[in-house]
């Protein structure tokens, strides 16, 4: 019985030994693009992805390099706020966003414990020596080691391997912190090889699957100038940066738009446009009363993936480029710099800022575009359906919007009747035209959504369930 159970337990050593030195011989046998040591770029790029981001607070510490431990209690223009979470950074912002025209000062109850980028921990005492250790950092926007616009999808498991003591060791790991801790003691003689396949997540959501090193490696180059990563001493003032030029457009388009501030070359100009109001249309126009006229430019949005903007330099970003020819003041190419709620637009470029107030006087719109249908005549300038255009099937009809909602199109002696209201849907100025069946008329039998309203023009459109243009229609004053 006894030479069984030797026979057994040397059998299990050998197959134990079989078992290892194979897999000792496929870590040994991989290349360097599927390994990771002292001197793998790929190991390089995985601590820079891993570090500890210290951009996050920097409206505390002023600081990318280094993360301030909380709780922690502060005091923003003499309010005192303990800061307990990332969310409590939006309290000292708002306290600063008060007033336009003051000073913001932060003060920092001391002690406090900072974390490095290599996760190492400091016990800071006052604000010479916080100064001292941010004055280490690289300055506001500047380019700086950590990869931020990509992350690494946990848990993760890997081989490590020793050349000199023949062990290898199965490590999992949780979170950055570890993985860093792995990258940065890899000694000489250390491999490491990791169980692919793997998550990695960009910085807008979305998660790519990782096969092997190469990938993983090129996903990290790819993505050290994917976005904004956000290294200046202000907080949240890039929450546009991952929404896109539709959904830009399409919140600017809901209601008009209060000039709250407007700052120029440092001059303060708000009180000279209190009265202005921008309205920003579907075809790229953009129109303000002044006196009771309306005064029309341009708008265009557009994305600076480099640093440049449409002849500005400035950091990547969404931009609106607005143009009035009379008004230099307007016409830049605003930086989106923050958006509040989606009721406030903070425009900036140089030392000029605009912000804008969304308004939403339905009553205003509503009334504008009844007074405007009802003065004169109007003719059928085009209508297009499903890529059909058919406006000579309306060549010499007068179309007369009356007072008591009545709407009639007139040929020769022929007379067709129908109504017409204007009213909001979801925020949306609509006119709603009813003719019956009554042809041609019956096909303007649509709640149709106003793209562009001035004084001798109406465009109107109905869009499909995907909320592409199904059909179009423009009336224009005789």
């Amino acid at each position: 019985m006894k030479t069984i159970s030797k026979f057994l337990l040397v059998s299990l050593s050998i197959i134990v030994f079989i078992s290892c030195q194979s897999e000792i011989n496929s870590i040994e046998q991989s290349s360097e693009s599927e390994t990771l040591n002292t001197a793998s770029g790929v190991a390089t790029l995985v601590q820079r992805t891993v570090s500890q981001d210290g951009s996050k607070d920097n409206i505390i510490d002023e600081a990318s390099c280094i993360t301030v431990s909380l709780p922690v209690t502060v005091s923003a223009n003499g309010v005192e706020i303990i800061v307990e979470n990332e969310s409590d950074f939006e309290l000292i912002e708002q306290v600063f966003d008060e007033f336009d025209d003051d000073d913001d000062t932060l003060e920092i109850v001391f002690p406090i414990v900072i974390t490095l980028s290599d996760y190492t921990e400091i016990t800071v005492n006052n604000i010479e020596e916080l100064q001292n250790l941010a004055g280490e950092c690289k300055d506001e926007n500047e380019i700086d080691d950590d990869i931020e616009c990509v992350d690494f999808v946990y848990p993760i498991t890997l081989s490590k391997y020793n050349e000199n003591s023949q062990l290898i060791e199965t490590i999992v790991v949780n979170n950055d912190m570890q993985f860093y801790a792995l990258i940065n003691h890899l000694g000489d003689g250390n491999i490491i090889s990791i169980n692919f396949p793997i998550t990695m997540k960009l910085y807008d959501g979305t998660e790519e699957i990782i096969n092997n090193m190469e990938e993983m490696g090129n996903l990290m180059t790819d993505a050290e100038f994917m976005c904004d990563e956000d290294d200046d001493n202000d907080y949240d003032d890039d929450d546009c940066m991952h929404c896109t030029e539709n959904q830009i457009a399409e919140l600017l388009q809901t209601c008009s738009w209060n000039i709250y501030k407007i700052i120029i070359n440092d001059v303060d100009k708000t009180a000279q446009y209190t009265d202005f109001t921008f309205t920003f249309l579907e075809d790229g126009t953009v129109k303000t009363i002044i006196a009771g006229e309306y005064i029309y430019g341009t708008w265009e949005l557009n994305t600076s993936q480099d640093g440049m903007g449409m002849g500005n330099q400035s950091q990547a970003g969404k931009y609106i480029n607005i143009y009035f020819e009379a008004y230099p003041d307007f016409s830049f190419n605003w930086m989106v710099y923050g958006m509040d709620d989606e009721n406030e637009i903070d425009l900036r470029v140089n030392q000029n800022r605009l912000k804008l107030e969304k308004t939403c006087d339905n009553n205003e719109g509503k009334t504008e575009l009844i007074n405007i249908l009802n003065e004169g005549t109007w003719l059928v300038a085009n209508f297009n359906y499903e890529g059909q255009n058919e406006t000579t099937n309306y060549n010499d009809f007068v179309i007369d919007f009356k007072n008591n909602s009545l709407v009639t199109a007139t040929k020769d002696n022929n007379t067709i009747e129908g109504s017409w209201s204007v009213f909001y849907e979801n925020e949306k100025l609509k006119l709603e035209l009813n003719f019956g069946e009554a042809t041609p008329f019956d096909e303007f039998n649509e709640n149709w959504l106003t793209v562009d309203v001035k004084s001798t023009r109406v465009e109107v459109n109905n869009l499909d369930d995907s909320g592409n243009e199904e059909s179009n229609l423009v009336f224009e004053r005789i």
